[in-house]
């Protein structure tokens, strides 16, 4: 998700990834899939296949902890403010970490694509420094967010300048 806002003269664009469940939603899935789980487990155990419970104990920790990454991912954002003699970017979970200063001119790298599946990957460089921005983007907010660094007078390059576009027919 892209909002942007434009304040005394500088344009904030904030990156946010689509969040299908919050927290709250993910914790009470591992709280029921965990006591489904358990169920079948001291099911087999009153049954006498005690070994099953040490598995289910194993499968309960695994799914937990993606769930819990997945979730966490989903909380990241990025802040890029773009300023007639800099660009200011700050990422983070939960709070933004350290801020990276870019000078003007700066340039909206564009990696292309590997394959067919795989989506365009941006970044900010100035001559000195680079940043990936927006990884956790689906298409239609790449396009959107591309648009708008355009639009605030980012120079786009290719980071494989060199290389002939492949022709579409």
């Amino acid at each position: 998700m892209i909002t942007t806002q434009i304040k005394d003269g500088k344009t904030i664009i904030s990156l946010e990834p689509n969040r299908s469940a919050t927290w709250l939603q993910t914790r009470n899935m591992i709280l029921a899939l965990t006591g489904f789980m358990l169920l079948i487990g001291v099911g087999w155990l009153i049954a006498g296949v005690w070994m099953i419970l040490p598995f289910v104990f194993l499968d309960i920790c695994v799914f937990s902890y993606f769930f819990y990454r997945v979730c966490r991912e989903t909380y990241r954002r990025q802040l890029i403010v773009i300023d007639k003699s800099k660009v200011i970017f700050r990422s983070g979970i939960h709070r933004f970490g350290s801020s990276k200063t870019f000078s003007r001119p700066c340039y909206l790298l564009i990696h292309k694509r590997l394959a067919r599946v795989h989506l365009d990957a941006f970044s900010l460089s100035d001559d000195l420094e680079i940043e990936r921005i927006g990884s956790f983007l689906n298409e239609d907010d790449l396009s959107i967010l591309r648009d708008q660094l355009s639009a605030c007078g980012l120079i786009e390059l290719n980071q494989q300048w060199w290389k002939r576009e492949p022709s579409q027919y």
